[in-house]
């Protein structure tokens, strides 16, 4: 029997979790984004808060910036390999790191006061799994809490690509679709950005070849759960 979608994405980021970090760290926008989710915290005297890091691979950079501000931060990847990865990186006590599928995470009603997610929910996932995903996202938030999505910005559901070198089914919303969607549930729109990225540093550590990189573009979502 050939594996799931689920079981090939969670194959890949295995495969892939070691040279993860260095691979992508050239992707400058994420240390902004995750700024502004310290700036936003520290503004409304929220300390220290309670973050999920949805899909944290190695929880370098966001888990570690939030957690050294003194958050507690859970993060969740589908990955063991991930997982493993992000508990010898990040040592910190008030860094929590779980092997669950996002799917099967289902927290109590505001739970946290932020979640954050940066290009975890695209592989092996549906459109409905995204939709249902924000939806979850804003029941687990606290009021006033704080949503930072990054996504590739590409519209398709469950679409059989190669990345780095390897096969993977993936799933995205266009910008719009997304961006209503978060406020069909309820999230006010803070901001978005866009950016484009190339991540030639996998070919260095020899993740993949030189075929297998292209320039990605990316969307940056900042969001609010309504205080009332």
């Amino acid at each position: 029997m050939p594996p799931s979608h689920t079981q090939q994405a969670e194959a890949l980021f295995d495969a892939i979790s070691s040279g993860y970090e260095e691979a992508f760290s050239d992707l400058q926008p994420i240390h902004s984004a995750v700024k502004w989710v310290v700036n936003s915290l520290s503004a409304a005297q929220i300390h220290p808060a309670r973050i999920v890091d949805i899909g944290c691979g190695t929880g370098r950079p966001v888990v570690v910036t939030l957690a050294e501000a003194g958050h507690s931060v859970l993060g969740i990847d589908l990955s063991a390999g991930m997982i493993a990865e992000a508990r010898k990186r990040v040592p910190l006590p008030n860094a929590i790191f779980e092997k669950i599928d996002t799917r099967d995470f289902n927290p109590p009603d505001e739970s946290f006061d932020a979640v954050t997610l940066t290009f975890s929910l695209i592989a092996g996932v549906s459109q409905e799994d995204i939709r249902q995903a924000i939806a979850k996202f804003y029941r687990i938030l606290k009021k006033g809490g704080l949503l930072m999505f990054a996504t590739v910005a590409a519209e398709g559901n469950e679409v059989e690509i190669r990345w780095m070198g390897r096969p993977v089914v993936v799933s995205g919303l266009s910008k719009e679709e997304l961006v209503e969607e978060m406020k069909r549930v309820g999230f006010e729109i803070e901001k978005t950005e866009e950016s484009t990225f190339k991540p030639v540093k996998a070919v260095d550590v020899g993740l993949c070849g030189e075929g297998d990189v292209w320039e990605e573009g990316h969307l940056w979502v900042f969001a609010r759960k309504p205080k009332a």
